[in-house]
């Protein structure tokens, strides 16, 4: 695989996903499901009194909400700092405006570009399980613009977010790095073509850190991803890193819990 194949296209569906089914399943369905979406837009011109050519800020908002009051509260903790889908819409409307009114007199007509900055989110349910994607994509100049990715693990008869510790067993942990420093491995030589051993640091391949943490994590149908975004452990060039620890090896490191949401995810 190439560097360009890793790259991530951050456009999610706008349907709420129920019971593991794809997105194109849900396109049509309406009525009791957990989650909504609400799509917020907005374009900035430069200057308030006067039209420039390419010279706007375009901001695309893809929200999602939940139906029941206590995991809509969690939602709206979770991804929006305790704010509504909407007051916190209209918190980043607010903040890009006065960001891009502000460089635009700085540099002046001849000299303004345009920038954007793009925010979706993605829902999956398993049982009582969900995972929520919140994606994001920001230009303001320059080479490239930034994205990025945070995943949260939702327990809805709780309702809270679920951590490593609460899936593993604190004597886990120490069998579950191996595993996930191996898939590094494996996913530098699939990158690179030059095997990464163990015997060196993970810096000798696609990576800046010897070191990393497993903070953001998912459950799939196959196992555990963990993901890392730009910058947390590879270059811009290497793009964001995924690798996934299957169910079969966490068999003896996930707790009942653990269990219970491996039962929900795979097939």
């Amino acid at each position: 695989m190439n560097i360009a194949k890793m790259r991530f296209i951050l456009v999610f569906s706008l349907a709420a996903l129920v019971s593991c089914a794809s997105s194109q399943d849900l396109n049509d369905r309406t009525g009791s499901d957990s989650f909504f979406f609400t799509k917020y837009t907005q374009v900035i011109p430069a200057f308030e009194s006067r039209p420039v050519p390419d010279a706007q800020m375009d901001i695309s908002l893809t929200l999602v909400a939940a139906r029941e009051a206590k995991l809509s509260k969690l939602i709206c903790f979770l991804l929006y700092d305790g704010m509504s889908a909407k007051q916190y819409a209209e918190q980043i409307f607010s903040d890009y405006k006065k960001e891009f009114r502000e460089y635009a007199d700085d540099v002046g007509e001849e000299q303004v570009r345009s920038w954007s900055y793009e925010e979706e989110h993605a829902v999956e349910v398993c049982g009582s399980y969900a995972v929520v994607s919140k994606n994001f994509y920001v230009y303001t100049g320059g080479a490239h613009g930034g994205y990025g990715t945070t995943h949260y693990v939702i327990d809805m008869n709780a309702p809270d977010r679920l951590t490593l510790n609460d899936i593993i067993d604190k004597a886990g942990f120490a069998k579950l790095k191996p595993f996930v420093d191996r898939e590094l491995r494996l996913y530098s030589q699939e990158v690179t073509g030059e095997p990464l051993p163990p015997n060196l640091p993970l810096w000798e391949g696609i990576y800046i850190e010897a070191d990393f943490e497993l903070d953001d994590f998912y459950p799939t149908e196959i196992g555990l991803a963990f993901f890392w975004n730009v910058y947390e452990i590879t270059p811009y060039a290497a793009g964001p890193v995924n690798v996934t620890v299957s169910w079969i090896e966490l068999d003896g490191i996930l707790n009942t819990k653990g269990r219970e949401l491996a039962r929900a995810f795979k097939k």
